[in-house]
């Protein structure tokens, strides 16, 4: 196994004790959604649609709590590798093929960003969820380019909560993933992990995720100690279906 391959293993373990490894150069941004998902578990229902799943990886977090998940996505989802687990079901998340008040959860991860009609898609689930239902939602504020070219939108709270609002859904709470500090030390992570401008021979793979470990632990502290939510890197959405 060559070091790249060998690292990525080690940290890629995504629902391990609900923890994400400071080896991972993500890992500010992947922690804080698993643990805004981890929070939102209570609002779970027994049947469950994931809105453009990907390779699922958050499933286990649902699977004492909902009897049955459904995963949507598109056939080739540039957030899935090809040799992973992917949609139980392929098809558009603007226009869902299931019948009106079929699930008593809708999720959806990072997906809000990639749709060019995020209201219809919203529409979508509002469509689709039970009353009483509840969607459970995260969506990006400060995250650099990806998935191009379908990548469209970025998100405040008060943009989300006019979103889901103005389809008819009624907000339980808009919370921030992290603050100020948290979105510069995965932003310096990440520009550690992917620089290009050093030799391999000179800094190998451990020693730049071991750089990303000891660079998001310390801001990760800053963030705790001081907190300022007027610039995260998104927000988790909890929403409710009344009728």
């Amino acid at each position: 196994m060559n070091p790249r391959s060998y690292w990525r293993e080690r940290s890629k373990s995504l629902l391990l004790n609900g923890k994400i490894s400071y080896l991972n150069p993500g890992k500010i941004e992947r922690q804080s959604i698993l643990t805004s998902l981890i929070n939102a578990r209570e609002y779970a229902g027994c049947k469950l649609l994931d809105m453009g799943c990907g390779n699922k990886p958050y499933e286990s977090i649902f699977s004492d709590v909902a009897d049955k998940e459904i995963g949507i996505d598109l056939p080739i989802s540039k957030s899935a590798n090809k040799l992973e687990k992917q949609a139980d079901v392929y098809g558009s998340v603007l226009k869902l093929p299931f019948k009106s008040h079929s699930f008593d959860t809708v999720l959806s991860t990072q997906v809000l960003e990639h749709v060019p009609e995020p209201k219809r898609m919203l529409k979508e689930a509002y469509r689709v969820l039970k009353k009483d239902g509840y969607l459970i939602l995260t969506a990006p504020m400060t995250w650099g380019l990806h998935e191009i070219p379908d990548d469209y939108y970025r998100y405040t709270k008060y943009g989300l909560k006019y979103l889901a609002g103005s389809v008819g859904f009624e907000i339980v709470y808009i919370k921030a993933r992290c603050g100020f500090w948290g979105v510069i030390g995965q932003r310096i992570s990440s520009w550690v992990y992917y620089f290009r401008g050093v030799p391999k021979s000179l800094i190998g793979e451990g020693i730049k995720r071991s750089l990303c470990a000891m660079i998001q632990a310390f801001y990760l502290l800053l963030d705790k100690i001081n907190k300022d939510e007027g610039e995260t890197l998104g927000y988790v959405v909890v929403a409710k279906k009344g009728e």
